[in-house]
Formats: C-alpha cells, structure tokens, sequence
C-alpha cells in the first residue's frame, strides 16, 4: 500500500509539473521507446524547454514491479542511432555534457514513471540530441548496449 501511495504521489507530481510547463510554453520534443534486446519496455518520453531549464516526464510498461532506480534515462548525440546493434549509444568522445536524465519508478504491475525538472546546462539542450534510451543498470551496471531496454528517437516540434 504504501508502494502504491508513493505511485500515486508521482503521477500528481507530473501532472502537475506538466501542467506548469504548459501554462510557461517553450520548445517540446517526445521520444516513443520501443523494445531493445527483447526486453519487452515500451514507453514515451516527453521534453518541454522552458526558461527554468528542462522538464522531462516519461512513462512506460514492461518494467520489472516495484523499482526506484534500477532503470534510468540518457540522451546521447546527434549521431546516435534509434536501432541496430549500437542503439542509443554515444557516437562521440566524450560522450555529450548532461546526458543523464533521470530515473524511473515501478509500480506493482511494471508500469514506470519518469519525471525531471533539471535547471539550465544539468541536462543537454533540445537540439543537442537525437535519441533516448530506457537502461536496465542491474545488467553490465547500465553501460553498453546489452544494457539498453528501451530506445527511441527524439523529434522535436517545431
């Protein structure tokens, strides 16, 4: 139960955090994620610019049930590929500035929760970045691609 009520204080949390960005305005962009390595996740994730910074909400199914931080959300350069085997994996040396998003949290039936308002510079400028992924960190602690579940490319609105 208690599980849940953290859940649901989530879910209100993004909507309301939503609902703030939509009132500010700014560029979006939104991501689908499909599977990767058979791993079933499928998700959207949504980015709103705004004069605060970054906001990114996401959801998803096909998570392992009751989890807090064991999947987590990157965003890698404009050469990074949606598919194949080097999915959402970076194409340059460093990797880009700010590619960690956030993490997710599960519920009981594997339904998944992302939400991050991160200020200026914490997380890469809409632009900067062609794909996103969903990363299991229990395999290979979340780095290469056999850590990807979920990757999608990012089309932002004009």
């Amino acid at each position: 139960m208690k599980k849940l009520l953290v859940f649901a204080s989530l879910v209100c949390l993004a909507l309301a955090a939503v609902a703030t960005v939509w009132a500010q305005g700014g560029a979006t962009a939104r991501a689908n994620q499909h599977p990767a390595n058979q791993s079933g996740v499928h998700g959207s994730i949504t980015f709103t610019q705004t004069g605060a910074g970054l906001v990114v909400t996401g959801t998803a199914t096909g998570l392992a049930p009751n989890t807090v931080g064991r999947y987590v959300t990157l965003v890698y350069d404009v050469g990074s590929v949606p598919g194949g085997p080097n999915n959402c994996e970076p194409t340059t040396n460093p990797p880009i500035p700010g590619m960690f998003v956030g993490i997710w949290a599960s519920d009981a039936a594997g339904n998944g929760l992302l939400l991050q308002i991160a200020p200026p510079s914490a997380i890469a400028p809409l632009g900067t970045f062609d794909t996103t992924s969903i990363r299991d960190t229990t395999i290979n602690g979340g780095f290469g691609p056999q850590a990807v579940v979920a990757c999608g490319q990012v089309a932002v609105n004009p």
